[in-house]
């Protein structure tokens, strides 16, 4: 049994798979554990990110703070975007064994500088940042096995097919509360410009089908997701979103900016296999939709595997598998199911 520790059990961000998985990870050979006598750390990102400081302040920080730690540690980075910023730095200065992401990228696109390490905001920061990254170090940037619709175990849970009466929903908070900044990049404008270009778009079709782009409440946002043909899911925080999973779950087709830079675990993005993939500027979201709606029953094989996929997918024990072969793999390290 591998006994693991988490810095902070509170902290469902950095660890909601492992946290709502407890009860079924013995069956893996893990075990998590309160105690001192542990054979590896995970740090959240607490430890080691500081966002509300300048970026050199907060590499300072976690370095610091890494260097105080004995034995072997991962550190798992919480946030779901695939940008490494702050982190990275202190994983080059530390003797993590690795640094964790809900998604990342190949080395060649973290090469490109953009507004702190988000490839879908653009440039133009004080903090445009990118990295040549060697392949020892690309090797240690790895996946957790969850995301962040780990975090809630009802996003596995199917719903009913409703009738749909509504042709396109596109629900969501445009505008990102101001003065939240990230290494002194105030992000809300580029989280609402992404955002509120899909609703532009949209308003040039108003006119002809039945569109509901606005926010609502969580409850009526279910509601309309489940009277929906499509339901369009922009980038939040990170490129995976929890609004992803709600539009599969409610039995509409999921469009969503094009998916292909991200890598995640599960695999679940698949263009026209389990959602419809458009430009990240939606450019080309009418003309979709458009192309959709005349032909919906053709794209219903896309909304059954992505129910499927989603069910298959999610389970908390591929979770439990993934973190068994993690362990299973280190050198030293011997498990046994």
């Amino acid at each position: 049994m591998i006994k693991v520790k988490l810095t902070n059990p509170q902290n469902v961000k950095c660890f909601g798979a492992l946290l709502v998985a407890k009860n079924i990870l013995p069956n893996y050979s893990i075990e998590l554990t309160t105690s001192n006598d542990y054979d590896y750390l995970l740090v959240d990102m607490d430890q080691f990110m500081n966002k509300s400081l300048p970026l050199k302040e907060s590499i300072d920080y976690g370095i610091n703070n890494l260097s105080k730690i004995t034995g072997d540690y991962f550190m798992v980075h919480g946030g779901g975007a695939c940008d490494i910023v702050g982190a990275y730095e202190v994983l080059k200065e530390s003797n993590a064994i690795a640094l964790l992401k809900k998604s990342m990228m190949s080395r060649g696109d973290y090469k490109n500088p953009c507004v702190l390490g988000k490839w879908f905001f653009g440039q133009g920061s004080q903090c445009d940042k990118g990295y040549n990254i060697s392949e020892s170090d690309y090797n240690r940037i790895q996946l957790t096995g969850y995301t962040v619709c780990h975090n809630w175990p009802h996003m596995q849970q199917l719903q009913p097919i409703r009738k749909k009466d509504i042709d396109v929903c596109a629900v969501w908070q445009t505008i990102h509360p101001p003065n939240d900044f990230n290494f002194e990049v105030e992000t809300g404008p580029y989280y609402t410009a992404h955002r509120q270009g899909a609703w532009t778009q949209l308003s040039k079709i108003s006119n002809k089908y039945n569109i509901v782009a606005q926010k609502l409440h969580p409850q009526q946002t279910q509601e309309v997701m489940s009277r929906a043909k499509i339901g369009i899911s922009p980038y939040g925080q990170c490129e995976v979103c929890y609004r992803d999973l709600e539009i599969v779950q409610q039995g509409s087709l999921l469009i969503k900016p094009d998916m292909s830079k991200v890598i995640t675990e599960p695999d679940f993005y698949k263009p026209m296999e389990t959602y419809v993939p458009v430009k990240s500027d939606w450019s080309d979201l009418n003309e979709t939709i458009e192309k959709i709606l005349g032909n919906y029953d053709d794209y219903s094989y896309i909304i059954e595997n992505a129910r499927k996929k989603l069910v298959e997918m999610y389970s908390y024990h591929n979770v439990g598998m993934y973190w068994h072969n993690r362990f299973a793999n280190l050198n030293g390290v011997q498990t046994e199911l």
